[in-house]
Order: C-alpha cells, then structure tokens, then sequence
C-alpha cells in the first residue's frame, strides 16, 4: 500500500478545487468552506490510499505480461526496445514511444483494439501518427500465418514508417 501523501500537495489539490468552484448566484451552499475543505481532503488522501494519485514508478517487472503461446510474436514487440522496433523495420519517433509506454502500451499488441480516437488523446500522437500505428498493426495482422493455408504469411511485411518523423 502507498503511503500518505504530502501535506503540503493535498492541501495543494484541495485548494485549487475549492478556488474553482463555481457558485452561481441564488444558489444555495449546503456546507461551509471549512467542511468542504475536510471532505475533499478525505478524498484525496482516499484516491491516494488506492493509487489514483500516487503517481509511483513501479518496476516493469510488475506489469511483466505472461506470454502466451497462441499470440503472435509481433504483439510482443515493446515499445520501449528500439533495437527490436528496428529490427522489425518499424520507426516510430522516441516521444511517441515514450507516450505509448507511458499511457501503459508496453506491447504492440496492447494496440490492437485501441480506436484512433483514443490514441489521438495522447501526448505528440495526431491523426498521421495514429494511422500509421494502425497501419503498422494491420500489417501485422496481415502477415499472420493464415489458418488454412500452409503456414505461410499472406503477404510479407514492410518497413513502416512514422510520416511525422524524418527520414
């Protein structure tokens, strides 16, 4: 369990709710400013206590994914191995992958059922770098060995490249 969270940054989060609130005239406040402070500060020190707001670097071997062994290889590339993006002739720009891990896409094969729109939320992704994400998965997917065929890809994979990123 994390442990307390600081003062000073509770009080910080508490103030900066109560001095947005916005009380519209004729509307009536049901508490005083000191009781509302109290309550808010409880749920913060309660969003602490189940990590919402614990903000803690956990170690990677605690979000260690368990391989499994129908899952294609290529959904086990991690963002974080450049080496292995290369390898795989896949070149996305380091702040993006840094945004991907970040958001908690450590794999390629965290990607797979995130819409467009989702990654569009996050930092330094656009529309052209999202597309691209999703044309390097659908690549993938398409080069998988199909299930009636031989085993063989249906087609091979090419490099993809970021469009935003420089040659």
């Amino acid at each position: 369990m994390p442990r307390e969270i600081d003062n000073r940054i509770a009080d910080h989060l508490v103030s900066t709710a109560i001095a947005t609130l916005d009380s519209p005239r004729g509307s009536k406040v049901v508490c005083t400013r000191r009781a509302l402070d109290a309550a808010l500060l409880a749920a913060v020190r309660e969003a602490h206590e189940i990590g919402f707001l614990a903000g803690q670097k956990e170690p990677r071997a605690a979000f260690a994914i368990p391989v499994d062994s129908d899952r294609p290889a290529w959904m086990d590339i991690r963002f974080d191995d450049p080496a292995g993006l290369k390898r795989h002739g896949i070149r996305i720009k380091p702040i993006v992958r840094e945004s991907l891990v970040a958001a908690g896409y450590w794999c390629l094969g965290d990607l797979c059922c995130v819409p467009d729109q989702h990654l569009m939320r996050l930092h330094y992704v656009g529309i052209k770098t999202a597309r691209a994400l999703r044309a390097i998965v659908q690549r993938f997917e398409a080069a998988e060995p199909s299930s009636e065929g031989d085993g063989q890809p249906a087609q091979p994979v090419q490099p993809i490249a970021d469009p935003a990123s420089p040659m």
